[in-house]
């Protein structure tokens, strides 16, 4: 693991984006955050200070400054706050461009990702660490290109891996998944892109069970039906998936996504979850991958949720200095997992995650590096 200090932030103060000068001419954006001395010039939008999504920006950029300290040499990064409705996001790219700056990193949520795909013209190139709402498969003119750690994929990725597990059980016969669901969006969310992919595969569906709190339905056990079905998908907690587990016959197929990992953690064992398989990233499962070794860890005090963030920035960072290298169709081994882009296609970086089980209490990888799969 390569152990580098990372430079001091400058910070400057905050400044509202639309705030009028004296002349009436709009303000430009002053940087939150700025780091490196390169003759190239990267951004990254953070969503306005003192809100929800604070500490995640901040993982994000602290990812950045990771990657940067490493590759960016010929690189400085301004961190800008910046509004993320189309008009003040328009604003910002514009003012953006007339700096100088040759390539956005950002902006981090939904909202963001969704505004940046109504505007008309991208004027400054531009990788969005979000996914918008609906369907990318129609490429537009923009110079947007979408990448993130969404849910739907990696339940996707569970469903076909987990349907081809399926077939292998029984001569071919097209098996059978039930859904075990915790009353949240993220969960509900997760098991929607499961259902879909699965049934484009041509499996069989039990009707989903839900449930609420830490404890599963008293009669869980009853309502799996005779035969039980051949996969389990657990979208829950790690919490939640202890008890759904017990009930669950050990011999039975069980997958989850990410959500239901407690990641690398060096103190944490759920040996309850042994045989559960989990789609990860590299950051959280293979230490000894190329990437994961070649960059600084993350804070010792950083969650799960926050490593995977801070893996994100790295990615972004590292997807940005190739893009803007002129990388038309590449893919990199990243630190959240096997990445591809072309610029033909889909505006979105595709992300194959890690299959992993749980062995001993904690996921291990199934197979080799990332992507190989």
């Amino acid at each position: 693991m390569a152990l580098v200090s990372l430079p001091a932030l400058t910070l400057s103060p905050l400044s509202a984006l639309g705030q009028t000068a004296a002349n009436n001419a709009p303000a430009q954006p002053a940087p939150y955050a700025r780091f490196g001395k390169g003759p190239t010039v990267f951004a990254v939008l953070l969503p306005p200070r003192g809100g929800a999504f604070d500490r995640a920006a901040d993982c994000v950029l602290a990812g950045i400054r990771a990657a940067h300290s490493i590759d960016g040499a010929e690189i400085s990064v301004d961190a800008i706050v910046s509004l993320e409705d189309p008009a003040g996001l328009s604003a910002t790219l514009t003012s953006l461009r007339d700096r100088g700056v040759k390539f956005v990193i950002g902006p981090l949520t939904r909202n963001g990702a969704n505004a940046v795909r109504t505007l008309d013209a991208v004027e400054v190139p531009t990788l969005v660490l979000n996914l918008p709402e609906g369907d990318l498969s129609a490429r537009s003119s923009s110079r947007a290109v979408y990448f993130g750690l969404a849910i739907e994929s990696e339940s996707r990725q569970a469903a076909s891996q987990a349907f081809a597990q399926g077939l292998a059980l029984d001569g071919g016969r097209k098996p059978r998944a039930l859904m075990i669901v915790a009353d949240n969006r993220l969960s509900v969310r997760s098991a929607v892109a499961f259902t879909e992919e699965w049934q484009s595969l041509g499996g069989e569906l039990s009707d989903p069970i839900e449930f609420t709190g830490d404890r599963p339905p008293r009669d869980l056990r009853a309502r799996l039906g005779t035969p039980a079905p051949d996969v389990a998908f657990l979208a829950m907690t790690p919490e939640q998936a202890r008890g759904v587990r017990r009930e669950l016959d050990p011999k039975m197929l069980a997958w989850g996504t990410s959500q239901v990992s407690i990641g690398n953690t060096r103190t944490l064992r759920l040996p309850e979850l042994d045989g559960l398989r989990v789609l990860e990233m590299p950051w959280h499962v293979e230490p000894e991958h190329p990437a994961v070794m070649a960059y600084p860890k993350a804070p010792a005090h950083y969650s799960v949720e926050m490593q995977r963030l801070y893996a994100l920035g790295i990615d972004a960072f590292r997807l940005a200095r190739q893009m803007h290298a002129g990388g038309a169709s590449f893919e990199l081994d990243g630190v959240t997992g096997r990445l591809r882009y072309d610029s033909q296609g889909v505006a979105r970086i595709d992300r194959v995650s890690v299959p992993a089980q749980y062995r001993t209490g904690r996921p291990m990888p199934i197979q080799g590096p990332a992507g190989s799969n």
